[in-house]
Parts: C-alpha cells; structure tokens; sequence
C-alpha cells in the first residue's frame, strides 16, 4: 500500500476511536440525564469537547493529505473523499478503505442517533422542570405583571400565589 493512502488508513483508525470514545460518552450521557445526575452532566461534556478536539486535529492532518493522494491518483484535490479515493485505489487499497468507510459511517449514525435521544431527553427535562416551577409559583403572563390594559402601572393589583406561597 502506498504511503499516503497507509498514513491515511492510520488518521481513519484514529477517528474511528475517537468516534468510539464520543459514543461511550454519549452513552454515558444519556445515563446521567435519565438517573437525574445532573452535576456528572459537566465533566462529561467536557471529555466530549476534548475527544472532538483531537477529532478535529486529525481531520486537519487528514485534509492535509489530500493534495499528496490527488496527485498519486491523479484526481482533482476538491473532489477527493474516501469513497473517490477508494475508487482509484488498487483492489488491496481499495479493500481496507471500503472497510474503514463503512465502520465510520456506522459509528456517525450511532453517535449521531444518541446525540438526538440525548437532546429530546434534556428537552424534555427542561420542559417538565419549567413546568413544575411555573405551578409552584404560578407566573403569571410578565407582560401584566405591572401594568394595566392603559398601559399605567397598577399598585394595587392582587397576585395570586403559587403552590408555595398559598401554602407556606
């Protein structure tokens, strides 16, 4: 296997366990936000940043060899995927990339999948936590909190109270 196209196989192997990585942590994740541990929810989004980080690097070390693996293939630098790449590969070549592509592709929609599920969950969450405090203190619409239908401030207006303070 030529250079390049080795060099490039590594890069994928590397994102592939990045990828891996990202999808434990997104699992865990998704544990934390149903078992309600909201204060383990910041060190994992922090693991996740870094994770997309070194993620990010070898994407940069990988588009770097781009110009290298279009003038070997003879291809235009812009239109250079591992799919295309794979392509004009020798059979060998082009036997390991098809595998590394699809293994990543698998992996993207894994992680991808999660984050959603992740996302609805807090969405939920946060819907359901806005809701029980909207009943315990039982807002009103902000916009008539302190002004009348005239616009003029109204000071003697009654406020009903919530579940705390009707009960307190």
């Amino acid at each position: 296997m030529r250079q390049s196209l080795e060099e490039l196989c590594g890069l994928l192997h590397e994102q592939k366990n990045l990828l891996v990585n990202m999808i434990e942590l997104s699992r865990e994740e998704r544990r934390v936000i149903i078992s309600d541990e909201a204060a383990n929810l910041e060190g994992i989004v922090r693991q996740e940043m870094r994770e997309l980080s070194k993620l990010n690097a070898i994407e940069k070390k990988r588009m770097a060899l781009h110009p290298v693996i279009s003038s070997e293939l003879g291809m235009n630098v812009d239109e250079i995927t591992v799919g295309s790449i794979a392509e004009s590969a020798e059979p060998d070549e082009r036997k390991v990339l098809r595998e590394i592509q699809a293994e990543l592709l698998s992996l993207i929609k894994q992680h991808t999948e999660l984050n959603m599920e992740n996302r609805e969950l807090i969405k939920a969450h946060i819907e359901y936590s806005e809701t029980m405090l909207e009943m315990m203190v039982d807002s009103e619409d902000p916009l008539n909190n302190f002004y009348g239908g005239d616009g003029k401030a109204v000071y003697d207006r009654k406020k009903s109270t919530g579940f705390f303070d009707g009960h307190a």
